[in-house]
């Protein structure tokens, strides 16, 4: 089976999983066989990840290592994105984040289908290299997952004030809740981001092969690292919440998105000129 197929099965079923969801959200009951529902809606978001992972490791096999293009990354980092939160799942009430969690692998996945970019390689193998790698995933990863937290936040504030859909907010945690479990996912988030840019800065020759230097997406990966710092002690300084803390967590998100893909995007494109 071709991994075109392999995408179009991946992105289905991801979208139908991310449909049952928000049904489920429409018609909330609560009861045992709503939950059972809900369980039932993540089925096929489940067989999605297990293709996802045979891209993944399709890919890791054709280019002999991890492919560091556009393409590549976004294949696997959504496919850790989608993994992490199906365990947070096993462990918090997060299971309705999958209604944007789960469009967003399909979506990457058919980018980066669409964007087919060359393979990139990396000739170091090390385990200071692989470590640094896994971490700094790891880290967006959990980021991610917050700045989804963050908008569903922020909408279900909203939806609270002008007290419309009353089935979706009973399907929700309480907003008390929805915002512990947020500074949960950015504190540890933000110690992963903490110790990849460490890493990156101290180990630079080690792991890079050259000396540290400030190029265009570590200025914005470190702006990213002070907009969450700022927000975590505004948070156990002052008590920062509601709204404000989550578009200080979308903000500080879409600079570490910037530092990363869309950095590689630019150059990308520049060099298909």
């Amino acid at each position: 089976m071709s991994i075109a197929l392999l995408t179009l099965v991946a992105f289905i079923a991801y979208f139908a999983s991310s449909f049952m969801i928000v049904r489920r959200l429409q018609t909330h009951i609560d009861s045992e066989d709503d939950i059972d529902a809900t369980l039932r809606s993540f089925l096929p978001a489940i067989f999605a990840f297990a293709v996802h992972l045979f891209i993944c490791v399709a890919t890791f096999r054709a280019v002999s290592g991890v492919d560091f293009s556009v393409s590549g990354m976004l294949v696997l980092v959504s496919a850790i994105v989608t993994g992490i939160f199906l365990l947070c799942c096993l462990f918090m009430p997060v299971m309705r984040l999958g209604i944007l969690v789960f469009p967003l692998g399909a979506a990457s996945l058919g980018f980066a289908h669409i964007w087919n970019s060359e393979p990139i390689t990396s000739i170091n193998h090390s385990t200071a290299m692989n470590a640094h790698i896994l971490v700094s995933i790891v880290a967006y990863s959990l980021l991610t997952i917050a700045a989804i937290q963050a908008l569903l936040f922020v909408y279900q504030e909203r939806q609270i004030k002008k007290r419309t859909n009353p089935a979706l907010l009973m399907a929700l945690p309480p907003l008390q809740t929805m915002e512990k479990l947020l500074f949960r996912l950015i504190a540890a988030g933000f110690l992963l981001l903490t110790v990849t840019l460490l890493s990156g800065l101290i180990f630079s020759q080690q792991i890079y092969g050259q000396p540290f230097t400030f190029e265009h997406h570590t200025v914005l990966a470190l702006m990213g690292w002070a907009v969450f710092a700022l927000l975590l002690y505004r948070r156990f300084s002052s008590g920062l919440r509601g709204t404000q803390a989550a578009v200080w967590t979308v903000c500080g998100y879409l600079l570490i998105l910037l530092g990363y893909f869309g950095t590689k995007i630019v150059s990308e494109s520049l060099n298909m000129q």
